[in-house]
């Protein structure tokens, strides 16, 4: 062992010997170093439409700027890593003949004397015309009352918006009387719906957002088979939604599905599959109430899936029911939900004036909605008695923290009488909404004249167009500047002149000193229909 050790340091003494006595010269010629600058790291355009230009900043260590020594090889990464070959030249002018979607773009340069070579990657996110942007459904001017389906798309990245028309042919089906659109949100089974005064049905988006077919009729779905008697053909009357109300997609575990249908009320946990009304007051009655067509819940909670969710994060859903004037409640199991239970008064609230049931002097409702607060969830109501006296419930719905099967708890609750004889036009009017954006103001309309009414401060304001108000409605699904974040005190308001729509994004701004109408820059288009619903779409999720 001593000896192998002494050859080897023997050995390595003389390596070391060597290198130093050699004294031979060698030359060591530089390389031109390439570097690559000035891309950015996501382009944006529209599939098979928009030319994309990227000039590169292109430096040697040796030559600085002298670039004509040097090869260019732009690549586009295609599924599977394949990669394409679009151009040769230094500076990208490409026509975007790609799909849409996240593609890879790739600069190869390369000297041509010494074969150095340095690429840098980018991404392009390409957009369809029906990617992204505002869904608008309405009638056709001059076409007995055919309905079309337009879009303003909203390219991502950029600050403007390109009128996309009749984004699927109606020529052959002939649909008409344009109504609403409804979207389910669901990330397993998205379900889309186009609402006329007839019929709802399914429209079907390929793989590349774009519009295949209006899709079938919703009596075709299966998504109710009714072991009850029932109106035929169903008609959808309303959808309950998760949080944000389409805005963000979830698994049918996480969230179900609500149907009103003209006579019946249907849910499901864990599919949409259905077959047994709820709007009964216990699993075996054959007695169902009629209801208001309204699926009211608190917005910024997330829908109950199990009778025993009593976080802050869960809403109840309700019902007003019209047989017997009250509010009712839908009560499950860990299976499914099965029925209804009606909620009680309080003695805190009837101090309020507001009943749940047993309503005063026959009072009933006539209008409500769920409205989109950032700060709350609030339900509003508008109630009437038999003695033509109106006014207005407000509260916030969500569950006690103990308990079991307990009725919803009702918090921050509002009562007022409504002076609706200061209400100009009150009585006739036509489109109708609560203010996500304000404390407490309603906006209607009648003819071509939008109202605003506080109907805390008392205080009514008007605002005229050119054309007569064809829908009102707030906006709280679309991203706020093109980030995630929805903002609900924007509101829509679509005229239409005869000829032509008009759409307007607005904004409620609170003001306790007056009443603003306030209109978005920019956010104003000429439509070619006679606006009835608008809804925005994320090709995340449809």
């Amino acid at each position: 062992m001593n000896t192998k050790l002494y050859i080897s340091l023997f050995a390595i003494g003389l390596l070391s010997t060597a290198c130093v006595e050699d004294e031979t010269n060698y030359d060591i010629t530089p390389i031109n170093e390439i570097s690559i600058g000035g891309l950015e790291e996501n382009y944006y355009g529209m599939a098979y439409n928009d030319v994309i230009s990227i000039k590169p900043e292109i430096t040697g260590s040796l030559t600085g700027d002298d670039l004509s020594n040097y090869e260019y090889t732009w690549y586009r990464c295609g599924g599977n890593h394949v990669h394409d070959t679009i151009s040769h030249e230094k500076d990208l002018e490409w026509l975007a003949q790609a799909s849409p979607g996240t593609h890879n773009l790739y600069l190869v340069v390369r000297d041509k004397t010494t074969g150095y070579e340095k690429n840098l990657s980018t991404n392009l996110v390409l957009s369809s015309p029906f990617t992204r942007g505002f869904l608008i459904l309405g009638n056709r001017p001059h076409s007995d009352n055919m309905i079309g389906l337009d879009m303003l798309t909203m390219i991502q990245g950029k600050n403007d918006t390109i009128y996309a028309k009749d984004i699927f042919d109606n020529s052959e089906t002939k649909i008409r009387n344009a109504k609403t659109m409804y979207l389910t949100g669901n990330s397993r089974s998205n379900r889309f719906y186009i609402q006329t005064e007839d019929g709802t049905y399914n429209p079907i988006f390929t793989n590349e957002q774009t519009l295949e077919s209006i899709g079938e009729e919703f009596n075709d779905l299966g998504l109710i088979e009714c072991l009850e008697p029932h109106k035929t053909p169903i008609k959808l009357m309303g959808l309950a939604l998760q949080k944000g109300e389409g805005r963000y997609a979830a698994a049918l575990s996480q969230v179900p599905r609500f149907y009103l249908t003209e006579d019946q009320f249907f849910g499901h946990k864990r599919t949409e599959k259905m077959n047994q009304p709820i709007n009964r007051y216990s699993n075996t009655s054959k007695i169902f109430f009629k209801f208001y067509p309204y699926i009211f819940y608190n917005t910024r909670k997330t829908i109950s899936h199990a009778q025993t969710d009593y976080s802050s994060q869960y809403s109840p859903v309700i019902l007003y029911d019209t047989d017997n004037d009250c509010f009712s409640y839908v009560i499950g199991t860990a299976l499914g939900f099965t029925h209804m239970g009606q909620i009680s008064n309080t003695v805190v609230l009837q101090q309020l004036g507001i009943y749940l049931m047993n309503q005063p002097n026959g009072r009933t409702l006539v209008y409500g909605e769920n409205d989109h607060r950032l700060s709350s969830g609030r339900c509003n109501f508008i109630m009437k008695d038999n003695d033509d006296k109106y006014c207005l419930y407000r509260f916030e719905l969500g569950f006690p923290s103990i308990g079991w099967n307990p009725q919803p708890s009702i918090r921050n609750p509002y009562f007022c009488n409504l002076d609706v004889a200061s209400m100009t036009g009150f009585l006739d009017r036509e489109q109708i909404f609560f203010a996500s954006g304000a404390n407490s103001i309603i906006y209607y309309s009648v003819g071509n004249t939008l109202y605003a009414y506080d109907y805390v401060a008392k205080r009514l304001e008007s605002k005229q167009f050119d054309g007569n108000i064809t829908y009102l409605a707030p906006d709280f699904a679309s991203p706020r500047e093109n980030n995630l974040t929805n903002d609900a005190t924007n509101y829509w308001v679509a005229t239409f002149d005869g000829d032509k729509g008009h759409l307007y994004k607005m904004k409620t701004i609170e003001n306790a000193d007056k009443i603003e109408f306030t209109h978005l820059d920019g956010q104003d288009w000429e439509i070619d229909l006679e606006i009835k619903s608008v809804l925005w779409k994320d090709g995340a999720i449809y």
